[in-house]
């Protein structure tokens, strides 16, 4: 078992998870994790991810000219617009 110290960042409370800890529930830089009040204590654990995020990469790879929609025509130009 480790001891971390609680510190005040701005109006809340912080502490730094010690890299072995960290390492070995395969916790990284970015991740979320929940919070939660339990017997007196705190369990912390990744939260699970909100959706499926997708990389503009492979959404442009899957793209194919049938996906492709006919130009537009919003008429003649309105104001000081140049077209």
């Amino acid at each position: 078992m480790q001891q971390v110290h609680i510190s005040k960042w701005g109006n809340s409370l912080g502490f730094r998870i010690p890299r072995g800890v960290a390492d070995s529930l395969n916790f990284k830089v970015g991740d979320i994790l929940e919070l939660n009040p339990a017997d007196g204590g705190l369990l912390i654990k990744k939260a699970e991810p909100a959706g499926k995020h997708y990389a503009l990469a492979d959404i442009l790879d899957s793209f194919t000219p049938a996906d492709a929609h006919a130009a537009i025509d919003f008429g003649k130009p309105q104001g000081e617009e140049i077209w």
